[in-house]
């Protein structure tokens, strides 16, 4: 690591010079504080023969040992649901045979540090008191909440029709030059429609997916395409009143809840925070993005093939963001920018490696420029640089991956094989280049 600190390791990041190696040691002290890994959602089938039960739970402020919510907290912010199917009948009530059952259990967003405990990464403003602004980001999460086993209210919709709808969604995204924000408030309207709601037909995801767009493209676009510009990209599979059908349901539905922290709003943060040190107005300048839009791609185009697959429902937008900057940078720039400790982003961290090595095999992502686009606008544009094929080749990595681990657990080190992961070989030829010399945003 150089001396310059972890900042100065995203901002190293432009070209092939170095690859950070973290340090494993402390890892591994960290996990072995933890008595078991902490999966969002573990699903263990029962071999008990007798009759089961269903029982609901609700946790509130889950932590693990050691650690406390602050004094004052609100716990019912901070309430996720859990449920445990576990034998009718049992013969010993000890807490042996209660550890030795096998029961299944699916817990959502659970964490080692509880979210309103999170360090504040954020500077201090002259116009908001930071701690506040991050208090309120952080209450947002906890507001806009998706359900990871939304496809059980569900028959006839699998996670690849999402894929498949996501992926058509990116691409009308690209004809119409619409920005990132606008594919990722689609994609959280969307999941958490289809939380709160049951029985859709597949025949209506389409239709569900184009009214989440049209509702976000209002939103976030200062020109939104036409009422019959989203009509005409379905083919006429959906019609104008259809879609103005479908909108009123959707808000109402999601209870006019329409501006939750996207993953890509999240990662805009962490990458501004990682690059204060070079921010020249501190008063106005935090405002204004200012950070590599090289950086911002590549880490944006991981959180894409991420959210298009279903085991993203388990992790909120904030980890989601953190475990790709983890994956592009390395763990101690993490832990600075974000206020999230290693225990915390493991899990997202562990699963979000078949897609980052699936797009290690493809290559980097060059930024695309766009006609009438200010170009240093162009890479907040979505673009159609995630497509199935991607899907299917991260999904080939995830089944190597599961096969590996179940062979030898202990053999997946992320620090061994994912710190710097997306990052070239060093290449001793070529001389360091920081990443604010790289098109910085500008104001």
């Amino acid at each position: 690591m150089s001396k310059k600190g972890p900042r100065h390791a995203l901002r190293s990041r432009t070209t092939e010079n170095e690859t950070v190696q973290a340090s494993s040691s402390k890892r591994r002290r960290t996990l072995d504080t933890v008595e078991v890994e902490v999966n969002h959602e573990t699903q263990v089938h029962l071999s008990h023969t007798s009759q089961t039960t269903s029982r609901h739970y609700r946790f509130r402020n889950w932590v693990s040992p050691g650690l406390e919510p602050p004094s004052g907290s609100s716990s019912t912010e901070d309430e996720v649901d859990g449920y445990i199917e576990n034998p009718s009948q049992g013969t010993n009530s000890s807490f042996e045979e209660f550890r030795s059952l096998k029961f299944q259990v699916r817990f959502r967003n659970l964490f080692t540090t509880a979210p309103n405990a999170l360090r504040c990464p954020l500077p201090c403003f002259n116009w908001a008191d930071s701690n506040e602004v991050w208090t309120n980001m952080l209450k947002k999460e906890l507001t806009f909440q998706k359900d990871c086993g939304l496809f059980e209210n569900h028959p006839e919709l699998q996670p690849r029709m999402r894929s498949i709808l996501l992926d058509w969604l990116s691409e009308v995204c690209e004809v119409y030059r619409l920005h990132k924000e606008t594919f990722a408030l689609a994609i959280d309207f969307i999941d958490r429609y289809l939380s709160v709601t049951k029985n859709i037909p597949k025949t209506q995801l389409q239709l569900i997916g184009i009214s989440a767009l049209f509702v976000a493209a209002k939103l976030e676009e200062i020109y939104p395409p036409k009422l019959t510009e989203f009509a005409y990209v379905t083919d006429s599979a959906c019609s104008e009143s259809e879609i103005i059908r479908q909108e009123m349901i959707l808000v109402k539905a999601l209870k006019w809840n329409l501006s939750p922290m996207t993953a890509n709003a999240w990662l805009g943060v962490y990458l501004q925070v990682a690059n204060i040190d070079h921010i020249q107005d501190q008063e106005l300048g935090f405002v204004f993005p200012q950070y590599s839009t090289h950086a911002f791609i590549q880490i944006s185009r991981l959180c894409d093939l991420s959210l298009m697959d279903v085991g993203s429902l388990n992790f909120r937008y904030s980890v989601i963001a953190a475990s790709a900057l983890y994956h592009h940078t390395n763990e101690e720039l993490v832990m600075e920018v974000t206020g999230y400790n290693w225990a915390d982003l493991y899990p997202c961290i562990k699963w979000m490696a078949p897609f980052a090595r699936a797009i290690l095999d493809v290559g980097q992502s060059p930024i695309k420029f766009f006609q009438n686009i200010n170009a240093e606008d162009c890479h907040n544009i979505q673009t159609h640089n995630v497509d199935m094929a991607l899907v299917d080749r991260a999904a080939v990595h995830q089944a190597a991956y599961k096969e590996k681990e179940k062979e030898s657990p202990t053999s997946l080190d992320l620090s061994a094989q994912l710190v710097g992961l997306l990052t070239p070989p060093a290449n001793k030829t070529r001389p360091t280049e920081e990443f604010t010399d790289e098109e910085p945003v500008s104001s």
